[in-house]
């Protein structure tokens, strides 16, 4: 039987037996590549613990149930054993949450407790949105910015992500009175530097979003000015008039 039909068949029989987790301290499960993933490509998973555990398994799940196991065995690396599961080239079937497991050869059916879930998004479904500023690309310290994601498909939620890194929440889709749908991100007063894009989704799916708008650049701009005038006011007070120092600028 091979690793992914044994792990297939350990998890039903888990689920069936009141699923025993939870005996072993959680590994921790960290996604190697951002955890939005274009329909084609590949995605790798990686199970870490610093428990000797035998072997790993990495569950997929769907409304509440496992859908889909791997299982490979532990490598020794340093203080910590691991294992790395490569997923893809990646369908619609891949998304869904997913989870790893520890356990040992000698009782198989003992899983530790679950690691704490990673969501998998697969993108490029759907017709890309269009993403905007509107007050402007350009952001100065401490203002607020709104961020505007339409398109002209009939999508329930909307989400945003900052260098392929998703937001916590998405928002609903709102109909226009031009007839587009819409969502409006509101970042507030601290906004991050980097490319912003948006991507929509079906109630009905929401683990598979659209193609990505294209990258909106936010530069965020005052900390250099508010810096000199803080260096200028404080020499100019110690200073006597008509000194010949030269200072060295410093850039962050």
């Amino acid at each position: 039987m091979s690793d992914y039909h044994e792990a297939k068949t350990l998890a039903l029989s888990a689920q069936l037996a009141g699923s025993p987790t939870g005996i072993y301290r959680k590994p921790f499960l960290l996604a190697l590549q951002p955890p939005l993933v274009n329909l084609g490509e590949k995605v790798t998973l990686e199970c870490r613990s610093e428990i000797m555990f035998d072997t790993f398994i990495l569950t997929s799940h769907k409304n509440g149930t496992i859908k889909d196991s791997l299982k490979l065995s532990a490598e020794h690396h340093r203080w910590n054993f691991k294992a790395k599961f490569s997923i893809g080239p990646v369908t619609p079937d891949h998304a869904g949450t997913y989870k790893c497991y520890g356990s040992y050869n000698h009782s198989p059916y003992e899983w530790s407790d679950s690691s704490d879930p990673i969501d998998i998004k697969i993108t490029g479904l759907y017709k890309k949105p269009f993403l905007s500023a509107l007050m402007g690309p350009v952001v100065m310290s401490g203002e607020n910015m709104t961020l505007s994601c339409v398109s002209d498909l009939q999508f329930d939620m909307f989400h945003l992500s900052r260098e392929k890194v998703p937001k916590k929440h998405g928002l609903p889709s709102v109909k226009s009175h031009n007839g587009t749908f819409q969502a409006n991100f509101h970042l507030g007063p601290m906004v991050q530097a980097g490319y912003y894009r948006c991507y929509g989704s079906f109630r009905n799916s929401s683990h598979l979003w659209s193609t990505p708008s294209d990258p909106l650049y936010l530069p965020v701009t005052g900390f250099l000015c508010v810096a000199l005038t803080i260096l200028e006011f404080t020499w100019s007070t110690r200073l006597p008039m008509n000194s010949d120092i030269h200072l060295p600028l410093l850039i962050m």
